[in-house]
């Protein structure tokens, strides 16, 4: 490295893998795209140890809880921050409680796309003194900013719209088809994302995955 050149970092977000409760296994466009990461961090929704297993392979792993990761037995932590590069990483998963959660639903199936009005005032609020916020759940790309804090969501790995073997049943399928009809097209793409650090200044970007979600047809 050249006298004087900073050092960049890179960090890899990853979330709403869904493996074992929907995906049999980690698409092989995620690992393509965060070959040569620095770190890793999963938003949660997990959803099975072997998935933090195969992201080591790559880089050491940071990882949180999830609304699906205790029915599958997981105990990670709510929140976590990271330290890289001069920049400290907050990761949360996303959740608000449970009444807001509920209202920000059935907006969102009324208006056709998800509702994130106050969000990331809520995430922020979260952690003290933190340079980005990184977070999953709503499996939708996601970038803003709370004053000098940065605000992102790299979307999900596991995109419904994605997933051919997806079926739309009864009531509460047509809901989540009315509460996702209205997204960009990147929205109904699966993604992780990268964090490029230096001298604690981040640049996000998105990074959509090549390739199938599912190695191996489901019949």
């Amino acid at each position: 490295m050249p006298v004087g050149a900073q050092r960049r970092y890179r960090v890899g977000v990853v979330s709403d893998t869904h493996v074992g409760d929907t995906l049999p296994d980690l698409p092989v466009g995620v690992l393509d795209a965060l070959g040569g990461v620095d770190l890793i961090v999963h938003a949660g929704d997990v959803t099975t140890t072997a998935v933090l297993e195969r992201l080591r392979e790559i880089a050491p792993v940071v990882a949180v809880q999830g609304n699906h990761d205790r029915k599958a037995g997981l105990d990670l932590p709510a929140t976590a921050v990271v330290t890289i590069g001069g920049a400290r990483i907050g990761v949360t998963h996303g959740l608000r409680g449970r009444t807001p959660e509920t209202a920000a639903i059935l907006a969102g199936i009324a208006c056709g796309r998800p509702v994130m009005a106050g969000l990331a005032r809520t995430l922020v609020a979260r952690f003290a003194d933190v340079d980005c916020v990184v977070f999953g759940h709503f499996h939708v790309p996601y970038l803003s900013h709370v004053g000098t804090t940065t605000v992102f969501s790299p979307g999900a790995v596991y995109v419904a719209e994605a997933d051919p073997f997806m079926q739309y049943r009864g009531m509460r399928g047509r809901a989540f088809r009315r509460f996702r009809a209205g997204l960009p097209e990147a929205g109904h793409l699966p993604h992780v994302g990268i964090l490029e650090i230096a001298d604690g200044v981040i640049a996000p970007r998105f990074v959509p995955l090549v390739g199938a979600l599912r190695a191996v047809a489901v019949p």
